[in-house]
Parts: C-alpha cells; structure tokens; sequence
C-alpha cells in the first residue's frame, strides 16, 4: 500500500508517500526513510527512489520518501533551503515513524541521495534512533566552493544584501545556505557513525567524483563489519541507465536483508 502523508517542521508542512508492505499485520517491519538531493524531490531523477521504494517495500520493508521543506510538493520556498533545515527535516521523517504502529523502532534506517546522502550521513552521526545507513553517491566533502562557483562573482554582493543568488537554472539561494553548507562535512562525522554503512557510487559520476566517496570509506572500513564500498561500472550520479538502476536496487535490497540474517 502506498499513501500519502504530511506532517510539519517550523510551522511547515512536509509532504511524502508511505509505502507499507501488503498483509502487514501484528508483526513490527523494519523502516527506511528516503532523502532526495539537491533540486530533487521523493520521486527523484526518472523515479529512481519510487522504484526504490517499492522495491524495498515489496521485501518487507515500510518506507517513507519525503520532499524537504523547499522543495517537491512541501511548504516553504527553496532560497531558504540551508543544511540543518534539511537536517532538521529528517529528524522530524524520524519523529513521524516513531508513532506508527506498524514501525520497530530498533530496526530504523535512512538512505540519502547525493546532498541527501549529506544529510544522511549527518542525521546519523548525532541520532542514535538511526540503526543502518545507505548513501547514493553521496555529497560528503566541502561544498561551500563549489557551489560559490556555481553562483559566480556577481553574485557574491547579492548575498550581502540578503537577496537570493541563482545557483542553477531557476533555482535561487541565500546566504544562509553557503554559510551552512558545510557545517558540518560529513567527512569530519562520519567516524562517528557506528552502525552499518552502505556507501553505492558510479565511477562514472560528474556530479560528486567516486574519490569523495572512497576517502570516506578508508575512514569507516573498520567500524563495523558491515561496512562496504559498492562501486557500479560506467555509472552516472543517479544511476540512469536501467541495468544500474536495477544494479543498485538489488544490491541495496540484498545488503539491508544481510542485516537481518
């Protein structure tokens, strides 16, 4: 079953699907809360996290994909997107499946797409309601540069003046946002998580070259046995071709199910 949901953070509503998997009874399921990336939404890039989701679901697990505030169908306006907004959001994802009946709480985990997978990373470095962590080419090193470069020079007196800087096309930010972005990097955190971590990456990514993503896992490679680096051949940021994204659904399915064994 899949239904929509809405719950709030800061006096704004957030908006998500909740799949529930068919025949769910008296037994408690394992859950997973979903995070998009940037200029993304809990559909995703040709619905890479629907099929994710329903997936996962069709396994046994209850998953939740959400849009940040900002972004998707949820209230508040993207320019006044910052990381511990997002951040902040996530914890409230975590909050909203605590009181659900069908949830065990000691079987709660997220997945983080890209700058998704920032906040996943960050979420659970500080929250010990997060029991097993999977990041999607995740964004996990400085950022405020780059996204400095994406706004150009000219930009810089507007974001003095409090006005929003275009990032991309159509898509503006505030200052707010650069002075965030990079606290913390996860890369500084993530030593911190402990529980079993699932790094995905193409080597083929221009977005967030696969290097960010190996550093980070000679950090965590002894943590936790459970701990694993998947690297998909002749891959993109989103995994768009089909044979990837069917690549990257089974191994995610099949190491959360390795969790459970």
């Amino acid at each position: 079953m899949e239904k929509p949901v809405t719950f709030e953070n800061n006096g704004e509503q957030l908006v998500g699907i909740l799949h529930i998997p068919n025949g769910l009874q008296r037994e408690k399921a394992p859950a997973i809360v979903m995070f998009h990336g940037f200029t993304g939404n809990k559909s995703e890039d040709h619905r890479l996290f629907v099929q994710v989701a329903r997936n996962l679901c069709n396994a046994g697990f209850v998953v939740l994909r959400i849009d940040f505030r900002g972004s998707g169908d949820s209230e508040g306006e993207f320019e006044e997107m910052t990381l511990p907004g997002e951040v902040s959001d996530a914890k409230k994802c975590l909050d909203f499946l605590e009181v659900q009946s069908q949830i065990d709480k000691e079987r709660t985990g997220v997945i983080g797409l890209s700058l998704g997978g920032r906040v996943a990373t960050i979420l659970a470095s500080k929250d010990e309601r997060v029991k097993y962590v999977v990041l999607l080419s995740p964004a996990s090193g400085p950022l405020r540069e780059v996204f400095a470069s994406l706004a150009g020079h000219e930009a810089a007196m507007k974001l003095k003046q409090g006005e929003a800087a275009k990032v991309s096309n159509g898509w503006y930010l505030k200052k707010s946002f650069f002075d965030t972005i990079d606290e913390p990097v996860p890369l500084d955190v993530i030593a911190k998580i402990k529980v079993p971590i699932l790094i995905v990456h193409s080597d083929g990514d221009q977005v967030v070259p696969v290097e960010t993503s190996k550093r980070g896992y000679e950090i965590i490679r002894n943590l936790n046995e459970s701990n694993e680096l998947y690297i998909v051949e002749g891959g993109d940021h989103t995994f768009s071709e089909r044979e990837h994204t069917l690549e990257i659904i089974n191994k995610t399915r099949e190491w959360l199910l390795s969790l459970r064994s």
